[in-house]
């Protein structure tokens, strides 16, 4: 069979196949090392990618990264209650000299115009039944400096949250700036993968190059082994439906049925010559060759012993059997 479907197209088969799994082999990742200003980065089939950072950039990510946990770990640890209260006490304490001075202001003020003994009933002046006498200049200066202290608090509690934020912003910075190192680390491994995968990709399509010689014999010789394969087919099929239908290997002929042609169908038995000879004699039914052939001569056989074929698969005898 290897000479009749073409033989040689399984040695093309199995040179093409060869050649493949060579040019598979060169497709696969190799070990390499990129190297560059940043680091380098490298692939071995048996450690996996490596990537390492340049000294200056690996101390840059040491610094930025310890510095950023230093600055969050104080924003945690911040109370913003207790530096508010740092901060008004620091603040207040600078203006108690100015207090001072304008309480003694105000009495030469009050001495100079004769109303240094002027009281009013504090009730008069919103402090409530039982205040007794005051003065109301005092009291208004002290009403101005209460204000003064209440402003300053609430700036106090507004700056100590200021604080607090800034070593949370200073944290993100330099962790951003870790990041951004970081960064590089992935960007080397990028470009040693990219790089590998473009020699991969080359030598990939340098094997279909090599091996589309070998696909298109192994093509040509599959074709050829189809074209062989449907004429052996229809041969095996025309051979099927060719049987032996001579008169001379029949008795007991019983006429059954009348094609539209007027071809009498038959039941018969085999003679004894008919049982041996060498042909294909089928079921013990049909038509009688010497008879189809003054109708159909083209659905006529002459077996190469002398006897007669009918072609049953002729269009007016298909569904005699």
């Amino acid at each position: 069979m290897g000479s009749l479907f073409g033989g040689g197209g399984s040695e093309v088969s199995q040179k093409g196949i060869e050649e493949a799994a060579k040019r598979a082999e060169q497709s696969y990742f190799k070990p390499y090392t990129v190297t560059t200003s940043a680091g380098s980065t490298g692939y071995d089939p048996e450690t996996g990618y490596t990537n390492t950072l340049a000294e200056p950039y690996q101390n840059l990510l040491g610094q930025t990264l310890g510095g950023a946990s230093s600055l969050f770990g104080q924003a945690a640890a911040f109370d913003p209650r207790q530096r508010g209260q740092e901060i008004f006490d620091e603040q207040s304490a600078l203006l108690q000299p100015q207090f001072q001075q304008q309480a003694q202001q105000l009495q030469q003020s009050l001495f100079g115009g004769g109303r240094l003994g002027l009281r009013m009933a504090g009730e008069s002046q919103g402090l409530g039944a039982g205040s007794g006498m005051v003065s109301p200049d005092a009291l208004g200066l002290g009403r101005a400096q209460q204000q003064t202290l209440a402003q300053l608090a609430a700036g106090s509690r507004q700056q100590a949250l200021g604080e607090q934020g800034q070593l949370f912003g200073f944290g993100s910075q330099l962790l951003g700036a870790g990041q951004g190192i970081s960064d590089m680390e992935r960007q080397l491994l990028a470009q040693g993968v990219d790089a590998e995968t473009a020699r991969a990709a080359a030598a990939y399509g340098a094997g279909n190059l090599a091996i589309s010689p070998y696909n298109a014999a192994a093509q040509a010789a599959q074709k050829k082994s189809s074209g062989l394969m449907g004429l052996i087919g229809a041969g095996m099929q025309a051979y099927a439906t060719t049987q032996t239908s001579d008169i001379r290997l029949k008795e007991n002929i019983k006429q059954v049925d009348v094609l539209a042609n007027g071809l009498g169908v038959y039941t018969w038995d085999w003679n004894d010559t008919g049982k041996t000879v060498d042909m294909p004699i089928g079921v013990g039914k049909g038509v009688i060759a010497q008879e189809v052939l003054k109708v159909l001569p083209d659905a006529v056989i002459e077996h190469k012993n002398g006897y007669l074929m009918v072609d049953y698969s002729h269009p007016q005898l298909q569904g005699i059997h």
